[in-house]
């Protein structure tokens, strides 16, 4: 049995783990995708992970310590799939990462209200042998839309517990916890050999798959009956399953006969859905007209529109006046206080200047643009994510990646890029081809996060207007875009035909918005206000000893000569690598250096054309360090470099004829 290191927080996206305290009994959280079960994991453990309501958006597996009375158990929550036969993280089937944990119970997340669709993942899991327990999530939304569930006979039928929970208020998930942690507990005497195993699934497939599974069982049984535990009957070394185990002679038939079983599995689940539901007519919820107008192109156009508007209008607004309330408290308080204790304290002027860059300048940076720029966003990107339209949004621009090469599946990983591109780059995996990843992970980088998306609002529209800002942003679309029909062109192959669930627009829940978007921001000045300081204060020494003319004299070819900006930004821009907040923060820094601390602004130190430029620049060229890092990981180094020098040598050209168009050189 193979033995993992047991962690609270994400595992490293794509492997499958189980905990390393054995004495503990594991239960798998599975289900299809976007069905609420990282929801529903938060609220079993108490601590939520990051979610998004799209499907795909879990790329590996996460243990959790649960406990349910005096019980304690790990709760791992497994990527989305809609069968055991899926590739979710595109490179193994899913039972693999399933069986790899060593499950001692399952616990299955399906939609009450499309048992249909969600009954075969559960009856798969059931003919595994292992224990099973079925949450119905999403009950709150079945009632809604007038759908009951005869719970009582939906467990006869499944020979399983079922619960009705909703993953957001917590309604039955204890209950199906206690249950499975109850079931598990009773597997692991199982294999400790105190006590039988439970009660063998129900024959249910009909005579002619049924004897199928009867011979390839046998034959499992015979293999581990002779200790010939390590024959390969399926290529795919399940006679080694049996021997340890994990699943039962019978389970490991299932699994080889894989496919063949699902079309059987599925007429099964639409005569039981049948059989436990109830359905009343009640008028469509206005929540599922959005749903169907935003994936069409009328008026999904004009509401993608409406809404990229909104979202820009708020952070404009809501962080443009907290910009203006803490720079002036900043000034008029502790900036006259650091000012008087470090010049005091220390009698080196230039030293002292230096200091002041970092404690002064580097944090009214931090407080002018972090806060209220990067914390707004976050805000409405957690609202968005967890609305549910950002699926729709992706069926609504699938032919618009055709032209790329990709299916609008890639959506999801880019929409997710718009908060962070580090986790982008992991959500590639739900892309199918090598191929696609590639081309997906390369636009990711080409997509501001949420620290270039600010950054650009911040520099843009107080100086050139909100017009010039959202212009910003639509040339940036459109040199992704370009890049993205050059990338095509050059790497060969085909797009598959987009397959995608569709998630339902959900009226998001405020606590766990601010929960996720503090989380992010949180993460985000942990990592950024060191750097930032030290940055600010390195930059100031620099500038005060007169040494940084010498350091940008390398870079004055490029920045001055072709991009038409000041010496000090091809700095930042070096200094942006750390952490793409850098590149405007630093400039915001040496602005309060330059011309004292009322002068926290980029209009003293870059006309409104070369802050235009410098924005384009920045948000296009090569991504900050920790994605640089992911992109390693995933690719490896020759993939990561390629992506890289596309991306400067793109932001470059894009910068030097973007500077000779505005005037600027």
């Amino acid at each position: 049995m193979r033995h993992f290191k047991s962690s609270a927080s994400h595992c490293q996206p794509g492997a499958s783990h189980r905990p390393a305290d054995v004495g503990l009994p594991v239960i798998a959280l599975v289900g299809r995708p976007n069905v609420g079960k990282s929801t529903l994991f938060g609220f079993a453990s108490g601590t939520y992970a990051e979610t998004v309501n799209a499907p795909g958006t879990t790329v590996g597996a996460e243990p959790r310590l649960v406990r349910v009375g005096d019980s304690r158990a790990y709760l791992v929550d497994l990527p989305g799939t809609l069968s055991l036969d899926d590739r979710p993280t595109g490179d193994e089937p899913f039972w693999r990462q399933l069986l790899e944990i060593h499950p001692d119970a399952i616990l299955v997340v399906g939609d009450a209200s499309d048992l249909r669709r969600h009954l075969p993942i559960a009856l798969a899991c059931r003919d595994l042998g292992l224990p099973v327990v079925f949450a119905a999530n999403l009950s709150d939304e079945a009632e809604a839309r007038g759908i009951e569930v005869d719970t009582g006979r939906l467990s006869q039928l499944l020979v399983m517990p079922v619960h009705l929970t909703t993953g957001l208020t917590g309604r039955g998930v204890v209950a199906a916890l206690r249950d499975a942690v109850a079931l598990a507990l009773k597997h692991r005497a199982f294999l400790a050999g105190a006590a039988p195993r439970g009660t063998a699934p129900a024959r249910v497939y009909g005579p002619a798959a049924e004897l199928q599974i009867e011979k390839l069982t046998r034959s499992m049984a015979s293999a581990h009956s002779l200790g010939a535990a390590a024959l390969d009957l399926s290529g795919q070394g399940l006679g080694i399953l049996v021997d340890d185990r994990a699943v039962s002679a019978r389970g490991a038939a299932t699994l080889q006969l894989g496919e063949a079983l699902e079309a059987v599995r599925w007429r099964i689940a639409d005569e039981w859905a049948q059989q436990v539901e109830r359905r009343r007519e009640v008028p469509l919820r206005l929540a599922d007209r959005v749903g169907i107008w935003s994936t069409s192109p009328w008026p999904g156009l004009p509401i993608f529109a409406g809404v990229s508007a909104i979202v820009f209008g708020l952070m404009m607004w809501i962080g443009g006046t907290m910009s203006v309330a803490l720079t002036g408290a900043w000034n008029a308080t502790a900036s006259p206080v650091l000012t008087t204790a470090i010049h005091a304290a220390v009698p080196q002027p230039v030293i002292a200047a230096g200091l002041l860059w970092g404690l002064d300048g580097g944090i009214l940076a931090l407080l002018s643009v972090g806060i209220p720029y990067i914390l707004t966003f976050y805000v409405l990107l957690a609202a968005l994510e967890d609305s549910g339209y950002l699926t729709s949004a992706a069926v609504l621009t699938d032919r618009l990646f055709n032209t790329m090469g990709l299916s609008g599946r890639v959506a999801i990983p880019l929409l997710a890029a718009s908060g962070c591109n580090v986790p982008a780059i992991y959500g590639t995996r739900v892309l199918p081809t090598r191929r696609e990843r590639v081309l997906g992970a390369f636009l990711v980088t080409m997509t501001p996060c949420s620290a270039r998306s600010a950054g650009v609002g911040a520099a843009v529209a107080p100086f050139a207007g909100p017009l010039a800002a959202l212009g910003a942003f639509g040339l940036i679309a459109a040199i992704t875009f370009a890049s993205g029909l050059a990338a095509n062109a050059i790497v060969p192959g085909r797009q598959p035909a987009l397959v995608l669930e569709l998630a339902p627009i959900r009226r998001p829940i405020a606590h766990l918005v601010v929960r996720k978007a503090w989380r992010r921001f949180s993460d985000f000045v942990r990592t950024a206000a060191p750097i930032m300081i030290v940055g600010s204060c390195a930059l100031g020494l620099l500038y005060e000893s007169g040494w940084i003319w010498g350091a940008t004299a390398v870079l004055d070819p490029v920045v001055k000569g072709w991009l038409g900006l000041p010496s000090v930004a091809g700095l930042a821009l070096v200094f942006a690598f750390l952490r793409k907040e850098l590149a405007l923060q630093l400039l915001v820094a040496l602005a309060v250096i330059q011309l004292g601390a009322g002068a926290a602004s980029l209009g003293s130190i870059m006309s409104p054309a070369q802050l235009f430029v410098y924005a384009i620049v920045t948000s296009v060229s090569i991504p900050c360090v920790a994605t640089l890092s992911a992109l390693r990981g995933e690719f490896g180094w020759r993939t990561t470099l390629a992506i890289c020098a596309s991306t400067l040598g793109i932001a470059l050209a894009a910068g030097g004829l973007l500077a000779r168009l505005l005037g600027v050189v």
